[in-house]
């Protein structure tokens, strides 16, 4: 009698903890998954009654054109999540609009809906849900509707979700929680609790909490699956700190590349650091490929890390072709010396021609010692027009300069010596001029190529004294700002503009390079390259010592890569003071090709010298 009343005593507990397993299962489920869970008996009975409407299908084939199509309706649902989830779990609504050459399979899936559509809803907190099924089997098409009432939902009555350890005063754990949208009172949703799991997973990671665990995670849900209490407990346990870290390679003295290692050993972990590191690192100019070797060491809550660099190839050489309507054909040719000794020195060149100008230049970087980022340079160029009725030039620059960038800004100071022997209109000298220069640029992008949104902005001044190996006096100051903004992925707006003046009492020998002219693809559209300026006695412009201008431009992108535009733009380049703007608009074509932005605008200058319809033509990025 003892060992019989055990025997049931033992069956009573096993059946009580079967059940609460499925609750507990239940509640994991995934809301984009496919899982059921069911008992055994059940799943058997499904997968007999299933086998048995399959083996009806062995038999001869039947004409497909004259099968019934199958439709699929769900009724009652208005939520797009909902919706979506209930799709993905019902098997029979990855069956719609075929033919039914089967039909007892497609009766026992369109009854199996019921329940998959129960289950789906589940993850929402609708546990009550009451769905029927109708099935219409017509000639040509069967159609199968699901009729659902969502029922009352289950509320959260209580929420104990705390952060327990070393963490539980970091800001992204506090930050995490404070914006955790499920509160008291509200329908639970599963997807919801299951993404604040995730999260609080991944914010230990990130930050070095690597013995991080959930000491308790349960949702109790009432017996008439209105209610649910939500207990969560996160134990971050304590922070992990960097231990030792080695950037390995071979090609540099260790020392050049240590100037990139910026974590020091025993700083608190954190997966921005080594973010920071690895940019920064690709952005020096050697870099091509990093992999990580990282071992949290338990004992000791340290995280020793090695960097194996692999460098780029040493050297690079690019050709470039173009064409612009203010250039005509151009082409480039750029060498790129990457290291030029193990101390990392840097050597760059440049070949430029097109129909009206000849240039070269050269550069030679070497690592400075305050940042990571800054460098010390020489360079040289020789600037020559080629083919204007209007101007020629010959151009010498020599010099150095100190360049520190850092992240999105760079600012630069230097000097440089130039002779430039010139003429234009009635004017010709050969100027020799020692300037001083400094230049501030901000650059941020989200492509450096196809630029959806970002903004540059430079600001430059250079001087020379009259009698400081220079042939005259002069100050020159020159700012220029330019931003790009999409909107809704279709609407691209740019805007742009420009100043600049310089002070000199010997405006007539003032050089080329120094005076300014506007008109053209990146001034004023609808003038010629440059045709904006004072004018001399001859009739040929002679620049001016004041500049600006302004452009608006709206691109609608039809299709992804295609736009059509719409712009405006006025300025002008003068050193009289009765100057009047010079004002063009028109309408482009834009094309975001492969290798980057090609624009044809056509447009109308409404002012002197401006065409009535002048088309230009450009290729490449924005900034």
């Amino acid at each position: 009698m003892v060992q019989h009343t055990t025997h049931h005593t033992l069956t009573l507990l096993l059946l009580c903890v079967s059940c609460l397993i499925g609750v507990s299962f239940g509640f994991a489920k995934d809301v984009t998954g496919k899982e059921q869970i069911t008992r055994q008996d059940k799943s058997i009975a499904a997968a007999s009654t299933a086998n048995e409407a399959n083996a009806q299908t062995q038999g001869p084939q039947q004409d497909q054109a004259n099968l019934p199509i199958l439709k699929v309706r769900l009724s009652g649902l208005s939520d797009t999540a909902q919706k979506s989830n209930v799709e993905n779990f019902l098997d029979i609504y990855k069956e719609r609009d075929n033919a039914i050459p089967n039909k007892p399979y497609v009766r026992y899936l369109a009854s199996s809906g019921t329940a998959q559509i129960k289950e789906a809803l589940q993850p929402f907190g609708y546990y009550l849900a009451d769905v029927k099924m109708t099935l219409d089997e017509g000639k040509t098409q069967w159609m199968v509707n699901y009729q659902i009432d969502l029922g009352l939902p289950v509320r959260i009555a209580k929420q104990d979700i705390r952060i327990t350890g070393e963490g539980k005063k970091n800001p992204e754990f506090i930050t995490l929680l404070a914006n955790y949208p499920l509160k008291q009172g509200d329908i639970l949703n599963q997807k919801t609790y299951e993404d604040l799991k995730t999260e609080l997973t991944g914010v230990a990671v990130a930050n070095g909490f690597f013995d991080a665990d959930f000491t308790q995670k349960k949702l109790l849900l009432s017996n008439d699956y209105l209610s649910v209490d939500i207990v969560l407990i996160y134990d971050t346990g304590k922070r992990y700190q960097f231990g030792n870290v080695t950037l390995a390679q071979n090609f540099l003295d260790q020392d050049v590349m240590d100037r990139y290692q910026t974590i020091p050993e025993g700083k608190a972990y954190s997966s921005e650091d080594i973010a920071i590191l690895q940019r920064e690192l690709y952005n020096s100019g050697y870099v091509k490929v990093i992999d990580m070797i990282a071992d949290p060491n338990k004992m000791d809550k340290t995280v020793p890390m090695t960097l194996k660099i692999t460098p780029k190839r040493n050297k690079k050489h690019t050709v470039a072709i173009g064409y612009g309507t203010d250039s005509g054909g151009r082409a480039r040719y750029d060498f790129d010396w990457r290291w030029v000794n193990r101390r990392g020195h840097q050597f760059k060149s440049r070949l430029f021609a097109s129909q009206n100008r000849l240039n070269t230049k050269g550069e030679y970087k070497m690592a400075g010692g305050r940042s990571v980022h800054d460098n010390y340079k020489l360079f040289a160029t020789f600037d020559r027009v080629l083919d204007d009725a209007n101007k020629k030039a010959t151009v010498w620059h020599i010099g150095g300069g100190y360049q520190d960038i850092n992240d999105n800004f760079s600012h630069e100071f230097g000097a440089k010596w130039q002779q430039e022997d010139f003429t234009i209109g009635n004017d010709t000298d050969n100027i020799g001029l020692l300037t001083p220069y400094a230049r501030f640029t901000y650059r941020k992008t989200d492509n450096p190529i196809h630029i959806k949104d970002g903004m540059y902005l430079d600001g430059y001044v250079t001087a020379a004294h009259k009698g400081v190996l220079s042939d005259i006096s002069l100050c020159q100051v020159i700012g220029k700002a330019k931003t790009i903004k999409t909107l809704a992925k279709v609407h691209r707006v740019t805007l742009a503009g420009a100043i600049g003046r310089t002070w000199t009492k010997a405006f007539h020998r003032l050089p080329v390079a120094y005076r300014f002219f506007t008109g053209g693809d990146k001034t004023i559209r609808g003038y010629g390259f440059e045709s904006i300026g004072d004018t001399d006695s001859s009739g040929k412009v002679v620049g001016g010592d004041t500049m600006y201008y302004a452009s608006a431009e709206y691109a609608y992108f039809f299709r992804r890569n295609m736009a059509a535009a719409a712009f405006v733009d006025i300025g002008n380049a003068h050193a009289c003071e009765s100057a009047k703007l010079k004002i063009g608009a028109g309408l482009g074509f834009h094309y975001d090709s492969p290798i980057g932005p090609i624009k044809l605008d056509l447009a109308h200058g409404f002012n002197t010298p401006g065409d009535r319809f002048r088309l230009h033509f450009s290729i490449g990025p924005e900034f």
